[in-house]
C-alpha cells in the first residue's frame, strides 16, 4: 500500500513539475502601464487626422471628368451672376461687340486648350453655355468678355478690322498680279492673274499639253469665261497633289479668287457659277470589315 502511494506521489510530482516548465518558457508579454503622474497625454483631435491627407481642391472630383465638370458649373454660375445684366447706354461699345463674331473654337482646339478629352456631345454642350453668355445685352459684363475670349476662334481678318468693322480687302502686288490659292480633295494651286492676252501656264507649261482632258481645260477656264475676260487675262498657276480632276478645280476656284482682286463687282457671277465656293467633298475612307467605304463583302450563310 505505501509503494502505490509512493509511486502515485512521484507521479503527481512529475505532472507538476512539467506544468511548472511550461509556464516559465512560455513567453510573457510586458505590459506598461502608464499613469497620469509619469506621462500625461495630450488630447486628440477629430480634425487632426484629415489634416494628414491631401483634400481636392475640386467638389467634382470623383466624377469621370471633373475639369469639364466644374467648367460648365463655373459657366452656370457665371450666367446666373449677371442673369439681370440691363447693359449700358454706351452706343459706341454696342457697336464694337455686335461685330465681334461668337464662332467658337472646334472641338480638338478645345480640346487641346482645356487639356481634357472632349467628346462631341460635351463639346455642344459647352459651346451652349458660351451662347447663352453671349446672349446677354452688349456691352457685355468684363468677367463674361474676358471668361468668352480664350473660346472665341481665332479669325486673322478680324484681328486686323478697322474702327468700322470693314474685313481690308486683297490688293495687286507691284506688278499687277493678283494671288490667290485654291484646294480641292488632295490638290493645293497657287494663282496669279495679271492683265494680259489670255496665256495660261500650269507648273511652267501651256494649259494644253498639262491637261489631256478637255473637260480639265474648261474647269480652269471657266472663270474667265463666264466673266467674258478670256482674252484680257494671263494665268501663271503652281499646282501639287492630288490627280488631274482635282488639281483642275483647284486652279478653277483660285483663278475665281484672283479675279475678284482685279474687280470685286465680279462676285454674284463668280459666285453662281461655283468659282469661288470651296467644294469640301473628299474621298470617304474605307471602313473596318467592309470591302470599301460602302460596299461589303458579299454574306455566305455556311
Amino acid at each position: 500500500m505505501s509503494s502505490f502511494l509512493l509511486r502515485r506521489g512521484l507521479v503527481a510530482s512529475l505532472h507538476v513539475t512539467n506544468t511548472t516548465a511550461k509556464i516559465l518558457t512560455r513567453p510573457t508579454a510586458i505590459q506598461t502601464i502608464r499613469c497620469a503622474t509619469t506621462q500625461s497625454a495630450a488630447p486628440v483631435q477629430e480634425n487632426s487626422l484629415y489634416e494628414v491627407r491631401e483634400k481636392p481642391q475640386s467638389l467634382s472630383y470623383f466624377t469621370g471628368n471633373y475639369k469639364y465638370n466644374d467648367l460648365l458649373i463655373e459657366l452656370d454660375a457665371l450666367h446666373k451672376t449677371f442673369i439681370d445684366w440691363q447693359g449700358n447706354e454706351n452706343s459706341d461699345a454696342i457697336e464694337v461687340q455686335q461685330t465681334t463674331s461668337n464662332a467658337w473654337k472646334l472641338r480638338d482646339k478645345m480640346s487641346q486648350m482645356l487639356e481634357i478629352p472632349l467628346k462631341t456631345s460635351q463639346w455642344r454642350k459647352i459651346v451652349l453655355h458660351l451662347n447663352s453668355l453671349a446672349s446677354l445685352p452688349k456691352p457685355l459684363p468684363v468677367p463674361v468678355e474676358a471668361a468668352l475670349r480664350p473660346y472665341r476662334r481665332y479669325d486673322q481678318q478680324q484681328q486686323q478690322q478697322g474702327a468700322n468693322g470693314a474685313s481690308p480687302s486683297k490688293t495687286l502686288d507691284a506688278l499687277g498680279r493678283a494671288y490667290a490659292v485654291g484646294r480641292r480633295k488632295e490638290s493645293s494651286a497657287r494663282c496669279w492673274v495679271v492683265e494680259g492676252d489670255g496665256k495660261v501656264l500650269i507648273n511652267g507649261v501651256s494649259m494644253q499639253e498639262y491637261f489631256q482632258r478637255p473637260v480639265d481645260r474648261d474647269q480652269v477656264q471657266l472663270p474667265l469665261e463666264v466673266t467674258e475676260l478670256k482674252d484680257q487675262y494671263n494665268v501663271w498657276a503652281l499646282v501639287n497633289g492630288g490627280g488631274s480632276t482635282g488639281q483642275a478645280e483647284a486652279i478653277k476656284l483660285g483663278v475665281g479668287r484672283a479675279l475678284l482682286t482685279h474687280n470685286e463687282e465680279l462676285k454674284p457671277i463668280l459666285r453662281k457659277a461655283g468659282c469661288i465656293t470651296r467644294d469640301p467633298r473628299v474621298v470617304e475612307r474605307k471602313k473596318e470589315g467592309q470591302r470599301k467605304a460602302r460596299a461589303r463583302y458579299t454574306w455566305v450563310k455556311r
